[in-house]
């Protein structure tokens, strides 16, 4: 079905109640601001969550290299992979991409190659078909074979409205343009070279599409991690004091990230030095995470970046276009660092509005003995400024026994509030502290208070895995978001979000003037005299990509006031009379409301 179909009949869907280290619940009681919120939490008698992998068809493993003997124990093997939900022939069914990983050859073993990484198309139903070959995605250019993967960021580089592809990871990064062949179907050609993305790349983890210079083409953040490599293999590393172990990011000098401008003749510009990245060194610099999302309103994104062991960065744009500038606020904005003034393992990351007061809060999660990181969001236009507010929150009830990775807010029983989703796994290989393999971890928002349920998660939730990246994404258009993550050889889950009563919901595609990028969009829902919030982002979770769509649940409500837009150039438009229950495309300049 095409997202025009989609948009003109809807889908009526049943909606839902539905690194390495430094160092049943209660409903609220019913008031007139709280009435839908609290109709919309009462204990489900069913899992929120069904495994679906087995019926779905992919059956696939992001693989490390660690089965050698004897092993390396390279940091390498820590990070594993992402995930990437993209509609890439648009029919308005998210296919799935799922980076590979890689592995060790040569005589000595340390000639490091990739696993081919691998499409998945979805033909609906929760069942999808393996497309890899048939779309060009077996070898890069010039058949040459797969590096050693990590991460992948979708976004429409050329603005020609079809998504492309960027993978990262050892080495390397591989950019992938959708195009059509002579017979109309969707392929990926890999223009990495021709387009000037592969100068001066280490290792790259996370990255994220964003129009930092506001002239509507995304341009790219690259995360960088840290300087190893087999000439820079330390192996005097243990944990219990006797048992050699994977080295800790302490070991090593963080690598400079990296910064790409689009320009108009469709090549990138590296423009991390002029654009003000702060500089690698032991002590800065060793990302796994970042977020675009525009943190003070003013229209323009900005970057939250988790760095593992050393201060996150905050970059505030002060962009221009034509010209990226980039002002590193982390410290002075009170998301460098945790409640007691130190650096975190800070591995996932996202934004979200967890007490709907229309700014967007940050999100990260960490390494054992600390706690995942929550910062409330008070900034103003002319002023950045969060606070620390784990424990205020209720975060802090998690303790500090998880290794946390992908994660994302979701509203996952349509009540309006956003939920925090964690999936966690250890990075080295013979923890003391903990298990290697971990449970993740379902928490509830309770109008800005947040409770773990991972009990009602279902049977997911009940075993511990070796997790890295998720994407949360509507796989059936349903209105439920549905999740799917990636392990550290264990194959990739998909969990189905699975409808409880009859809860109301909105979805919402935008669609820019001209394609162009809207990082840094906010959504306004007004219904019930009450508002939510949503905002547009890019990169998020860890190395891995979202569906770029917008669930509101609306609990009982049966109707919306309003529906208002602020696109990234400052014009608004507002959206009435919005069916519910179904998903609508909202195109920029065709509001009916004038």
């Amino acid at each position: 079905m095409t997202l025009a179909r989609l948009a003109s009949v809807g889908l009526l869907g049943l909606a839902a109640l539905v690194g390495f280290g430094c160092h049943r619940t209660d409903s609220p009681a019913v008031t007139p601001e709280n009435t839908t919120a609290a109709s919309a939490i009462d204990p489900p008698t069913s899992p929120w969550f069904e495994d679906v992998t087995a019926r779905t068809g992919i059956d696939f493993t992001y693989r490390n290299g660690e089965d050698l003997e004897p092993p390396h124990l390279s940091i390498l093997e820590s990070l594993g992979g992402g995930v990437g939900l993209i509609d890439y022939d648009g029919d308005g069914l998210l296919d799935v991409f799922l980076p590979g990983g890689g592995y060790f050859d040569g005589p000595d073993k340390t000639v490091i190659k990739g696993h081919p990484s691998r499409l998945f198309r979805n033909l609906g139903d929760f069942r999808f078909q393996d497309v890899t070959a048939a779309v060009g995605l077996a070898t890069l250019a010039n058949n040459t074979p797969w590096f050693y993967t990590h991460g992948v960021a979708v976004g429409d580089f050329d603005l020609d409205g079809w998504p492309d592809l960027l993978v990262t990871g050892w080495g390397r990064v591989a950019l992938f343009r959708n195009t059509s062949d002579a017979q109309g179907r969707r392929r990926f050609v890999d223009v990495t070279d021709q387009v000037g993305l592969n100068q001066g790349i280490t290792w790259t983890t996370s990255a994220a599409w964003a129009d930092l210079d506001g002239d509507g083409r995304p341009d790219l953040y690259l995360c960088q991690y840290v300087d190893w490599s087999f000439a820079n293999h330390p192996t005097d590393c243990n944990y219990d004091g006797k048992t050699r172990d994977v080295c800790p990011p302490k070991k090593f000098s963080g690598l400079k990230h990296k910064v790409y401008l689009n320009r108009a003749d469709g090549r990138f510009e590296d423009v991390s030095d002029s654009a003000g990245l702060a500089p690698g060194g032991p002590h800065a610099s060793k990302g796994l995470g970042v977020v675009a999302v525009d943190v003070n309103l003013d229209g323009k994104p900005d970057l939250y970046v988790a760095n593992d062991t050393v201060p996150n960065f905050l970059y505030v744009n002060r962009s221009t276009p034509g010209t990226i500038r980039l002002e590193e606020m982390g410290s002075l904005s009170s998301t460098a660092y945790d409640g007691h003034g130190g650096p975190n393992g800070s591995m996932g990351v996202d934004a979200g509005d967890p007490d709907r007061s229309g700014l967007p809060w940050l999100w990260t999660t960490n390494y054992e003995s600390e706690l995942h990181a929550l910062y409330k969001n008070r900034s103003t236009p002319k002023s950045v400024r969060f606070v620390y507010y784990s424990q205020a929150s209720g975060i802090g009830a998690l303790g500090q026994k998880f290794v946390g990775w992908g994660t994302g807010f979701i509203d996952f029983d349509h009540d309006g509030w956003e939920d925090l989703l964690i999936v966690n796994g250890h990075a080295i290989r013979f923890p003391t502290a903990t298990t290697r393999r971990q449970r993740p971890v379902l928490m509830k928002n309770h109008q800005g208070k947040f409770k773990i349920i991972s009990e009602l998660g279902g049977t997911y939730f009940q075993h511990e895995h070796l997790a890295r990246g998720i994407a949360l994404g509507d796989l059936d258009n349903d209105g439920t978001t549905d999740v799917v993550i990636s392990h550290m050889n264990e194959p990739v889950a998909i969990l189905r979000g699975l409808p409880h009563r009859e809860m109301h919901w909105l979805g919402v595609q935008l669609v820019g003037d001209r394609h162009r990028d809207l990082v840094g969009a906010r959504i306004i829902l007004q219904a019930d005299g009450r508002s939510q919030y949503r905002f547009f982002k890019g990169g998020g979770s860890y190395a891995s990509a979202p569906d770029k769509r917008f669930i509101f649940g609306l609990g009982s409500t049966d109707r919306i006031e309003q529906l208002r837009v602020v696109w990234p150039d400052g014009s608004d438009e507002t959206w009435t009379s919005l069916e519910l229950d179904r998903y609508h495309v909202l195109r920029q300049g065709e509001s009916p409301v004038r």
